[in-house]
């Protein structure tokens, strides 16, 4: 028997609550008394939850509200809430689950990229079967996470799991976005997916011209990739992202590559600094510092008031639009996000070793996981310094990248490519952010 999901889905926190929205994509954050007149409307008239807060709301701030909420159906004429609660409950200061979880479907990938993140390139002989994945879904939902990413290793080398996990996602109501190379796309297998409504894909584009990509990711890559994008722009509509990951070799050709997003007709552009991890660890010569961060930024910046397309750029140290959802200094890792690899094991994210694994999602549920795993607890315990914590930038930054600051300095230490204390030009308020300060 097939059930109608609703299109909005609330989870409590310690600020209020998330609700969901499975139509836009996106979390919306709301604060206590909101929180209750949603949970009391789905059992007494407007009139009587009015009176349980009038002492705290005026009648008017009430309606208003109640008519905004009318206005995007989050309510329905009587002001009644018209989606569901997950069976959550709050935790001090901290997200009760994460807002996304990243998913490594396979370590494996034929390619052999110089600036890979990985260490190996071998599917794992362990790696959750479509079973288990479907288990991990199946909590991740009643935990009210409703946004996955899969990625690996390559997706599209676990073809018919990859159609399956989204399937079966999907039929949960979790909104599926989708990391690919674009050089392993099956069209029989992208067709497939297409029918079952993702988020968004995004593919990574790291080279302008085909020396510059052959040379990143192996001769005659560059054409595949070229062919991969094309095939997906054809049979997805919905938003393409081309990734590219800023390293030396490529700082001069960001107005090329940006060209070269509009060409193949896609909708975003954005970008990230390589982190010395992996593969790019050894590549010394790849690694910037931060007077290459900052040339990069202005020129995005200029490129963001001129470029048709959206430019999402990195999140430091920027001021966000809004501030985030958590209060600690540290990145989004273990706060808003998490990473769990295809042999399920869980971490901050992809981009730290294993001294900050918490726990394998074989042998616990991922809400114990995420509140009281090893590796999510010392980021969430991180002290900062004295320069992130006095900073104007701080409330939105949080200290920017930890994986970085682990892998040169320590977890506790300022972005090694943060600029805004150097002797350089003052940074601007970012664009293209995503709500809640995230990316």
């Amino acid at each position: 028997m097939n059930v109608t999901l609703k299109r909005f889905v609330a989870r409590e926190e310690y600020f209020g609550a998330l609700i969901y929205d499975r139509q836009r994509g996106d979390y919306i954050p709301f604060d206590k008394d909101a929180t209750h007149i949603f949970k009391l409307s789905l059992e007494k008239t407007t009139d009587e939850v009015f009176a349980s807060l009038e002492k705290s709301v005026t009648e008017q701030n009430f309606k208003t509200f109640i008519q905004l909420c009318q206005s995007i159906e989050l309510v329905d004429a009587q002001g009644r809430y018209l989606g569901d609660f997950v069976n959550n409950d709050p935790v001090p200061q901290v997200l009760s689950a994460p807002l996304r979880v990243h998913l490594q479907l396979t370590n494996a990938c034929e390619l052999k990229c110089r600036h890979c993140s990985q260490e190996t390139r071998d599917a794992y002989k362990d790696e959750l079967t479509l079973e288990e994945i479907r288990k991990l879904l199946d909590d991740l939902a009643s935990v009210g996470v409703f946004e996955v990413n899969i990625g690996g290793g390559e997706p599209f080398l676990r073809d018919d799991d990859l159609v399956a996990t989204i399937a079966y996602a999907r039929k949960l109501g979790i909104n599926v976005s989708l990391s690919t190379s674009g050089l392993f796309v099956s069209r029989v297998v992208a067709k497939k997916i297409a029918e079952l409504g993702l988020k968004k894909i995004r593919i990574s584009f790291d080279g302008a011209t085909e020396k510059s990509y052959d040379y990143f990711r192996g001769k005659g890559t560059y054409r595949r990739a070229i062919r991969g994008i094309k095939t997906l722009r054809e049979l997805f509509d919905i938003p393409i992202t081309i990734h590219t990951v800023l390293m030396k070799p490529n700082l001069g050709e960001l107005l090329t590559i940006v060209r070269a997003v509009q060409k193949l007709r896609c909708n975003v552009w954005s970008v990230d600094f390589v982190k010395p991890v992996g593969s790019a660890k050894l590549m010394k010569q790849f690694l910037l510092d931060n007077s290459d961060a900052a040339k990069a930024m202005k020129t995005i910046r200029h490129l963001t008031e001129t470029s048709s397309i959206k430019i999402v750029m990195p999140q430091f140290p920027y001021k966000a639009p809004k501030k985030g959802v958590y209060r600690g200094f540290g990145c989004v890792g273990a706060n808003l996000y998490t990473f769990i690899d295809a042999r399920g094991n869980v971490k901050p994210c992809s981009f730290v070793s294993e001294e900050y694994a918490s726990g394998n999602v074989r042998t616990k549920h991922i809400r114990d996981i995420w509140l009281q795993g090893e590796g999510h607890l010392k980021f969430r315990e991180l002290s900062g310094n004295e320069t992130c914590l006095n900073c104007e930038y701080y409330n939105s930054c949080r200290g920017g990248c930890r994986a970085r600051a682990i892998y040169e300095k320590t977890p506790d230490a300022v972005d090694p490519l943060c600029f805004v204390h150097q002797d350089r030009p003052e940074p601007q308020p970012a664009r293209n952010m995503d709500p809640l300060g995230f990316m």
